[in-house]
């Protein structure tokens, strides 16, 4: 049984003519008469009576009308569930959801307001086994270049990674801050599996000095804060800082942090790409 025949049949049903059937569903009035004919042999009975030129349904087509109109009425309602309805989980590192995510949303969400987003705040041990489980649809993640397999990179962007201090810091305005600079100065750090952190305490060591950490934890808003309050140096990424770095509100340490760390933006290779994780892509793509 095929939908375009129960369609035509229905248009039929209440037209009670070929031609005008034919001029409604804008097709050869030959394209009626087959739909007709191989919805009858497809059931086996015979769906209108035809004497003359009046059409009329038999009893076995009047008992097919109400079935066909509950057909159709499923099939449009499953259409308009998935042009409305879609649905994107993402897995979001704590920096990338904390600043770069909300600019992503507010493009998409205006293209796409029938989306429902979902998000996951995941770590670096985290993201990959999501994707290959399909918890999450994609991921954005703040890390060291992400080479495991079969996850692919769709894309990437280099992040400067700097130690920020509130203006009033006496390394302000320094150049060249070695490791023995930082030895007495109270620290404000990631989480120890955090990449940046782990390049950054092995510049210390190799300089044979160990951080003095006042403060380690996973939420770089809380680095940002302490720092601006003077409480120490955070070290964060620079988009983290930007706007307290124009206006002089943060200033950025001179100390050596030119770690390779990206923005990454990664999917498993055997996801389906729909419409609405298309057009997701693209925005952030663009925004990254």
């Amino acid at each position: 049984m095929n939908l375009k025949h129960l369609y035509t049949f229905l248009t039929l049903s209440q037209e009670k003519n070929f031609t005008k059937t034919a001029t409604t569903l804008n097709c050869a009035q030959s394209g009626v008469t087959t739909h007709i004919k191989l919805l009858e042999e497809s059931l086996g009975v015979r769906l209108f009576e035809r004497i003359g030129k009046q059409i009329s349904l038999t009893p076995e087509g009047e008992a097919l009308l109400p079935y066909a109109k509950r057909i159709l009425s499923l099939s449009a309602e499953i259409k308009t569930l998935y042009q409305k309805n879609s649905r994107i989980t993402l897995g979001v590192t704590g920096s990338v959801a904390d600043y770069l995510l909300g600019n992503i949303l507010k493009e998409y969400l205006a293209i796409c307001p029938d989306t429902e987003i979902f998000f996951r705040i995941t770590d670096q041990l985290d993201y990959c086994r999501m994707l290959c489980d399909g918890e999450i649809d994609l991921a954005i993640v703040l890390d060291a270049p992400v080479k495991r397999k079969p996850i692919r990179v769709v894309q990437q962007r280099k992040e400067s990674v700097i130690l920020a201090a509130a203006s009033t810091h006496e390394l302000t305005g320094r150049h060249q801050i070695t490791a023995e600079h930082l030895a007495g100065c109270p620290l404000l750090l990631p989480a120890s599996d955090c990449p940046y952190r782990i390049y950054f305490e092995q510049n210390m060591a190799a300089e044979g000095v160990l951080p003095q950490i006042a403060l380690e934890t996973d939420c770089v808003p809380r680095i940002k804060e302490l720092s601006l309050c003077g409480l120490g140096l955070g070290l964060l990424p620079e988009f983290a800082v930007k706007q307290e770095l124009i206006y002089h509100m943060a200033e950025k340490i001179h100390f050596p942090t030119d770690f390779p760390v990206y923005t990454q933006i990664l999917i498993h290779p055997d996801k389906w790409i729909s419409p609405a994780l298309e057009i997701f892509l693209e925005i952030a793509g663009r925004n990254l």
